[in-house]
Formats: C-alpha cells, sequence, structure tokens
C-alpha cells in the first residue's frame, strides 16, 4: 500500500479476536480523522462537545448524546472544527459477538438482511444517556480490574447498545441512498454466502469486472476476493462458536462450496485451522448454544429487572425447576435466586454510582421488591453497601471524563 494511501484499513482477525471479546475506552478527538474501515463492528458514546462523521459519503452532526453503530463496510471520516473537540466512548467488538447477542444464527441472519436498511446514529432522552455513560465507565472500570473472564461484560453492554438501536428515534438524513462504489461493498457484505463472483456482481450492478474491481481496492486497499474471503472467515470465526454446527456446515453457510476452500482460506487468514480454533474456545469457556445453563442464565439476566420466579421460569424455559438450579450452579456457580440478585445487582451499580435516584428507587428499578433486600445483597455481591459505594467511589461525568468524587 503506497505511503499516502487515503485510507486505514483495520483487518479484524489479525487482531486476533475471538467471538465474545469487546474494547472500550474513552476518547478525545480534536483534529480531523482521515477516512478508514474496520473489519470488526464499532459503537461511538458521544458524550461531549460537537463534529461531524461521514458514513459512507452521508454527513451528521455529532453532539452528546448520540450512538453511533458502524459495521464493516461503512467507510467514516471525522471533522472536528478548529478549536473545538468530540469526547466519546468507542467500543469495538467482534461480529461474533453481535450474533451471540442475538442469541441464535437465524436472528442474526434476519439482523444483516435488515441492516441494508440501517439507520446509523441514534440520539437518546437525557435519562438513558445518563444511563449508558454509567455503563461505559463501569465497563471501563471493571475491565481495568479484571483483565480476562468479561465475557458476560460485553454481552450485557452489546445487548444493550442494540436494544436502543430498536427502540430509540434514528437520526434522519435527507439524502438519497448510499451510491456506487459504497453500495457495492455493502452487496458484498450482505450476499457472501450465495456463490459471489467479481463478474456477476458486477453484471447486478450493469459495470465492468475492472470497473469494480478498481473501486473497491480504492475504497479499501482490498480487491474483490480479499474482500470475500474476509467477511466470510470473519462470520465463520462467529460462528464456531455454536457447537451445534459442524465445520462443514459452518463453510456452506458462509459461502464455500468446498471444505478444503473454506480450511484453506480459514488457516491462511487465522493462522490457525477451524477446529483448532474451536478448540481454543472452548479452552476459554467461549462455546455457546448447546449449553443449558447458558441458555438459563442469558434468559436470567436480560428479564432480571422483571419480578421473576423459579416456578415461572421453568415453566417458560420449559425445565424442571431442580434442572434450572443444577444447570446453573454447574456454568455460574450459583443457584437460580442467588444469580439473579447478583445480576440485579450488577445492573444497579452504575446507578448507584452515577445518579441521584435513591436506594429505594434503585431497588425497585432493578427488580427487587424493597430497599431491605437490595442492601442486604448489594453488599453480598460488592461487599459495601450502596450508600458506602456511592460515598466513597460515586463519579461524575463531566465533558467526557470520569470524575470521582471522594468524600
Amino acid at each position: 500500500m503506497n505511503s499516502d494511501y487515503p485510507y486505514v484499513s483495520t483487518n479484524y482477525l489479525s487482531s486476533h479476536y475471538r467471538p465474545q471479546d469487546l474494547s472500550i475506552s474513552l476518547e478525545a478527538i480534536a483534529a480531523d480523522v482521515a477516512p478508514y474501515i474496520r473489519d470488526e463492528a464499532e459503537f461511538w458514546v458521544v458524550t461531549a462537545g460537537t463534529a461531524t462523521v461521514e458514513i459512507n459519503g452521508t454527513a451528521f452532526q455529532l453532539t452528546a448524546g448520540d450512538v453511533v453503530q458502524l459495521m464493516p463496510h461503512q467507510i467514516r471520516r471525522l471533522s472536528v472544527e478548529t478549536g473545538m473537540s468530540l469526547t466519546l466512548y468507542a467500543i469495538r467488538l467482534s461480529m461474533g459477538l453481535l450474533l451471540l447477542s442475538s442469541n441464535d444464527e437465524k436472528q442474526y441472519a434476519i439482523a444483516l438482511r435488515n441492516a441494508e436498511h440501517f439507520f446509523p446514529v441514534i440520539h437518546l432522552a437525557a435519562e438513558n444517556q445518563l444511563f449508558l455513560t454509567q455503563f461505559c465507565a463501569n465497563t471501563v472500570r471493571q475491565k481495568q480490574h479484571h483483565m480476562t473472564n468479561t465475557e458476560s461484560l460485553n454481552l450485557a453492554l452489546t445487548s444493550y447498545l442494540i436494544y436502543l438501536f430498536h427502540v430509540e428515534p434514528h437520526v434522519a438524513v435527507g439524502v438519497s441512498p448510499d451510491a456506487a462504489p459504497w453500495v457495492w461493498l455493502r452487496y458484498l457484505q450482505f450476499h457472501h454466502p450465495s456463490h459471489l463472483t467479481l463478474a456477476g456482481m458486477a453484471q447486478v450492478f450493469e459495470t465492468t469486472p475492472k470497473k469494480l474491481q478498481t473501486a473497491l481496492i480504492s475504497l479499501t486497499g482490498f480487491n474483490f476476493n480479499q474482500l470475500l474471503n474476509q467477511v466470510r472467515i470473519r462470520n465463520a470465526a462467529g460462528l464456531l462458536q455454536f457447537p451445534e454446527l459442524s465445520i462443514r456446515r459452518i463453510a456452506a453457510i458462509c459461502g464455500y462450496r468446498t471444505i478444503s476452500t473454506f480450511y484453506y482460506q480459514f488457516e491462511k487468514i487465522n493462522k490457525t485451522s477451524p477446529q483448532a480454533y474451536r478448540d481454543d474456545l472452548k479452552t476459554r469457556h467461549q462455546l455457546v448454544g448447546n449449553s443449558d445453563g447458558w441458555t438459563i442464565g442469558v434468559y436470567l439476566f436480560e428479564h432480571c429487572a422483571e419480578t421473576l420466579t423459579l416456578p415461572e421460569v421453568a415453566q417458560t424455559l420449559r425445565f424442571s425447576e431442580d434442572t434450572i438450579n443444577n444447570r446453573l450452579l454447574t456454568y455460574f456457580g450459583l443457584t437460580f435466586k442467588p444469580l439473579l440478585n447478583q445480576f440485579r445487582c450488577e445492573v444497579a451499580r452504575p446507578l448507584v454510582l452515577g445518579s441521584q435516584l435513591t436506594t429505594t428507587q434503585i431497588a425497585l428499578r432493578v427488580g427487587f421488591q424493597d430497599a431491605v433486600s437490595f442492601n442486604r445483597n448489594y453488599q453480598t455481591t460488592w461487599q459495601i453497601t450502596p450508600r458506602q459505594d456511592r460515598q466513597r467511589n460515586a463519579y461524575d461525568v463531566v465533558a467526557g471524563k470520569i470524575v470521582t468524587r471522594r468524600r
């Protein structure tokens, strides 16, 4: 690549991401950022300042409260006015984590298809903005203190972000759909499972293979075959976390006609075989889908703010009460009630540290019936009462910076 090449391409697979990995950092941007593309997904949570982001040629004015979701086919450019800056949480995650947050690969496929009508920016109401900022700040804190075993935290943050994009208003723009060559890149991303060829894709868009190839290289730095194999192998890496899918089936899902071609491309990009990659996921406890304990645990986390009882959950998930307790004890080391209360306390902590809500208000919001039960379980989870935790560690977010209030 020439030194004056205008785009910076970050290869997702070269970062050694695993399907459940996520990184988050608080960044202050005071200068323009040249156009770039990533092979992983990315969220921006804007906490302060203003700037203009251009996504596939469409400009959005960003301010505090905006959340941006960026997918691999989207090229982004950031412009900051002289003397101004933009502060945001940059959340980068593997596509496999997006897949996992939808709970099954069928829903993930539906989400990919719907992404053709994707609006990349939403604006949060003040209350949701405060909570998400606190959630991000607490995630940074937790990752600083616990360098490993943050998979459940990664899943929780990703799931909440995706939820917001389902319910919060999108920032609309009065422009026409993406023009070529951006639409060509998007088409390649969404149609990679089919028997896609350079000539066939050129025919779809009534252009020549040479023109299509030149445009893709100019846009991303990669040719058609390189891009096609990157997106196929990226999604294959995410699907490998589901052990009920055979490697041969994953190869077919991702568009490979022969298993040998799939193995060759996977090893070429990922420096290991698909089976060795899956074995490593098993060692890291990142295989999901065939574990009843995981299925039950995810359900409890998603619904922990509701009034849940063991008989009701058993009936909903079609397990016996003993099976639920046994599976949770095996997978999480806790039975139904203690695990449910722990999840509630994890959700409550950002509210304790960053909001003005009373203990009773927080208790009711996260699913406890009263403040007494909340205080008792909070102390069990965090070895400190909510009041003591707020006094010692409470923080404000001022201009995007975490300010700890010591009392």
